[in-house]
């Protein structure tokens, strides 16, 4: 996605509005001023409002649903019966975007998000707070398309996941890490298979539900 796109998606995700801070966290903005030079342009063009509430100005989106990345457009054009991956909960962009406004609210800072869209490689979250780094690998769940199956998929998505764990270990013994996983039942059993590897390995999990809800393992 542009980044353009990008703030398009996330205000159509937060109907409450988002101020220039909350945006530059969630994309991965060391400053805010990005944020507000970008959303006084679509405010410009009429697809956002801003609006000061509690003392600071949130960015409302007002335009039309339908204006979406160009490559969920693409998919859509070469097959109308399929849905964007985007729409599915257990999407790793949206695990992505779940765990990095969680963060967020930690106090946690957001120094990076590799764009699971486009596949980018690297790190798919990096956050630091009080001078410690977190280090965060994002898995979604595979869609059923009839051609793989999913828990098999999901075995080795989870074992991609892991490896992570172990590269960024041995890139950094006192960097914090975790996996960050849509709670299913298939990857809540895989972890249980391997519960000796996480205080080796000394990482957590995050488990996102359905609600958008994360809890820490």
């Amino acid at each position: 996605m542009t980044v353009k796109q990008r703030i398009i998606s996330f205000l159509q995700h937060h109907p409450e509005g988002v101020d220039d801070d909350e945006l530059a966290r969630a994309l991965g903005w060391s400053t805010r001023q990005q944020a507000n030079r970008l959303c006084r342009a679509l405010e410009k063009e009429g697809l956002v409002t801003r609006r000061r509430i509690s003392s600071k100005i949130r960015n409302f989106w007002t335009g039309h649903s339908d204006i979406i990345a160009s490559s969920t457009l693409h998919a859509q054009q070469s097959d109308q019966s399929s849905i964007s991956k985007s729409e599915h909960w257990f999407w790793e962009g949206n695990i992505q975007s779940k765990v990095v406004q969680y963060l967020a609210a930690q106090g946690f800072h957001i120094r990076s998000v590799a764009d699971t869209a486009s596949h980018q490689q690297g790190i798919d979250i990096v956050a630091e707070k009080d001078g410690k780094f977190l280090w965060v690998s994002v898995k979604g769940y595979p869609q059923d398309t009839g051609k793989t199956n999913p828990s098999v998929q999901a075995g080795h998505w989870f074992k991609q996941a892991i490896f992570d764990v172990i590269e960024y270990r041995e890139r950094d013994k006192q960097v914090l890490i975790a996996v960050a996983l849509p709670d299913y039942p298939r990857y809540r059993s895989l972890a249980q298979k391997i519960t000796w590897f996480k205080p080796v390995a000394n990482f957590v999990y995050f488990w996102v539900k359905e609600d958008g809800q994360v809890s820490v393992e």
